[in-house]
């Protein structure tokens, strides 16, 4: 399968975002290839995704059908944010002072999505107080006791656990795994509202920004912060702002030369010039601080 890449695309920025250092459990990286488990209609298939000079290639590890075909190259797509036309956001970050530089610096690197609504919200919950090296420990951890796998070329690959499949997990077994109370009544509360198609992520892309707010402000345990988060990372709104995130507050002190703890007022001057990429903006910003 092939998928034609659109200007200012850097597959390999792509790539060395993904490969951080950090002990990822639901895809892995080598060179410039990453291999990744994915659910579509007939079931788990692992992709294998890389680059030429035109095109974005993904394979299957077995026979996939038409629709699956279809259903991979929109995980693909939506993975790497490939369908967004990033010209202009490119052009207002060279007529700014404290931005002209990152279409270098950042050349074609893509806002990289979390495709599974709910694996991103369990995410965030995951990280919450935590750093991010112990937080991927956890996520590992619940990964392997609660996620399908499969082996290829004696290699075992995972996909994050379904809503079904956490609802009424043991809780022992999360206390177990270092997940605090608090964590687990929130993990259940988000997999009770999939469950129940409460939270939906085909229903809440029909809706307004401000209507999909409500519904995800709505389950104890998704936050401001964390609704913005996978607003950005998963529903694709890129008008987002983090605002209380520590890391986008240094990073602001550190290009825009705020407050090292700026208001909201501040947060929002700079990234007027900027509407209609604010959450690209924040992405990079975030960049800054690797």
């Amino acid at each position: 399968m092939k998928i034609a890449k659109p200007i200012h695309f850097n597959f390999q920025a792509c790539l060395d975002f993904l490969n951080r250092g950090y002990d990822e459990c639901l895809y892995s990286v080598n060179e410039s290839v990453v291999r990744r488990l994915i659910r579509v209609t007939s079931g788990l298939v692992l992709i294998e995704i890389s680059s030429d000079s035109v095109n974005i290639n993904v394979s299957a590890h077995r026979i996939v059908s038409k629709t699956d075909e279809k259903e991979i190259i929109s995980y693909v797509m939506d993975w790497f944010d490939v369908e967004r036309d990033m010209t202009e956001f490119y052009a207002l970050m060279k007529k700014h002072q404290q931005t002209k530089d990152f279409p270098i610096q950042y050349q074609g690197l893509r806002l990289m999505g979390i495709v599974d609504l709910f694996e991103a919200l369990c995410w965030c919950v995951i990280g919450q107080q935590i750093n991010l090296t112990f937080a991927h420990k956890i996520k590992t951890r619940l990964v392997n006791k609660y996620g399908e796998s499969i082996k290829v070329d004696g290699q075992k690959y995972h996909v994050f656990p379904t809503p079904h499949s956490l609802l009424n997990v043991n809780k022992e077994d999360l206390v177990a795994m270092q997940f605090s109370k608090q964590k687990i009544n929130y993990i259940h509360n988000i997999s009770q509202a999939f469950c129940n198609n409460e939270l939906n992520k085909n229903d809440l892309l029909k809706l307004t920004k401000p209507q999909q707010m409500d519904k995800l402000l709505a389950i104890k345990g998704i936050g401001p912060w964390t609704a913005n988060y996978v607003s950005m990372k998963s529903l694709r709104d890129m008008t987002c702002i983090a605002y209380g995130d520590t890391g986008l507050s240094l990073s602001l002190h550190q290009v825009f030369n705020t407050e090292r703890k700026p208001d909201k007022n501040t947060i929002d001057k700079v990234f007027k010039p900027f509407a209609g990429w604010e959450s690209y903006l924040n992405f990079y910003l975030w960049k800054t601080l690797s």
